[in-house]
């Protein structure tokens, strides 16, 4: 039986498509899923890439929930190969190769079967191909599985303007979402792994301009130039917290979500839990505190 909720009120939403309601704040990779419901989160973000154990993790909090699944939001993604973007990432040394779209069918298939669901809220396409036919082509089994009834939405991962402009002109169905690292001290564009992944303002401005959702992973600044600590410990950002009595954490996503940018987090202690919950939705930024936050780099 799930814990009693201890957020008093829920985590607002973005409608991302017709009658698909977003939470603004997801639970990103970590084995804290149920705790997280338990605490009244409702956004649960996983992949393909991230491993069964994640995903087996995940699925299980939400069938021991005691949530219908229709309380819950659901977010996992599968890889589109061959890319250079992830030459280097651990979870993706299966993605040198060209994969064909029956491969990204049984990618999407095993997520599912692996969470023990029918179906996901949002199917993401964790980064783009290294040639457009090959996106395109993996965005057309995305689009089918949506038809099916596999993927309320779908959407995009680590686009940049350009890869999404580049898309858009193949779509029969708009990529609701792009998923990228985005946060204080962490989108200017500044190159990472040889790409930007989508982490700047150009592409926040792109994903507006063509109605799609940007959602920041690494919110805190993880994918940023000195990572966390660089956001967490600086005095722009502690000076903002200490104004309003907040963490330095809140005023980071904060920053984020007033700008309409959904967040996905993660933590394994449950007072961040609360924290990211509670505290990042019940206070408000000024127009100069936002660009105050908004200068930092």
């Amino acid at each position: 039986m799930m814990l009693a909720s201890m957020t008093a009120k829920p985590v607002p939403s973005v409608e991302i498509a017709p009658s698909v309601l977003m939470p603004m704040l997801s639970f990103g990779i970590t084995m804290q899923h149920s705790l997280f419901l338990a605490l009244g989160g409702r956004g649960l973000d996983t992949a393909f890439d991230y491993g069964d154990k994640y995903q087996a993790e995940l699925g299980r909090a939400v069938a021991t929930s005691g949530l219908p699944r229709s309380a819950v939001f659901v977010t996992t993604k599968v890889p589109c190969c061959a890319s250079s973007f992830v030459k280097d990432d651990v979870y993706s040394n299966h993605c040198h190769a060209r994969r064909s779209p029956e491969e990204t069918a049984a990618d999407v298939a095993h997520d599912l079967s692996v969470l023990g669901m029918p179906f996901v809220d949002l199917l993401l396409m964790h980064w783009p191909c290294d040639s457009t036919a090959d996106t395109v082509a993996t965005w057309r089994v995305l689009e089918r599985l949506a038809l099916d009834g596999r993927a309320r939405a779908i959407g995009v991962s680590n686009f940049n303007a350009s890869a999404i402009e580049s898309l858009l002109p193949h779509v029969k169905v708009r990529p609701a979402v792009n998923q990228c690292g985005f946060s204080v001290a962490g989108h200017s564009g500044i190159r990472y792994r040889n790409q930007t992944w989508g982490r700047d303002d150009a592409t926040l401005a792109a994903c507006r301009r063509h109605n799609i959702t940007l959602m920041a992973y690494s919110p805190l600044g993880s994918a940023a130039p000195g990572g966390v600590p660089r956001v967490l410990s600086d005095t722009n950002v502690r000076a903002v917290a200490a104004a309003h009595n907040r963490t330095a954490a809140a005023v980071a996503l904060r920053w984020l979500v007033q700008q309409g940018v959904p967040v996905v987090t993660q933590s394994d202690k449950k007072e961040h839990m609360v924290d990211d919950l509670e505290g990042v939705f019940s206070f408000e930024l000024t127009d100069s505190e936002m660009a105050r936050l908004a200068a930092i780099r």
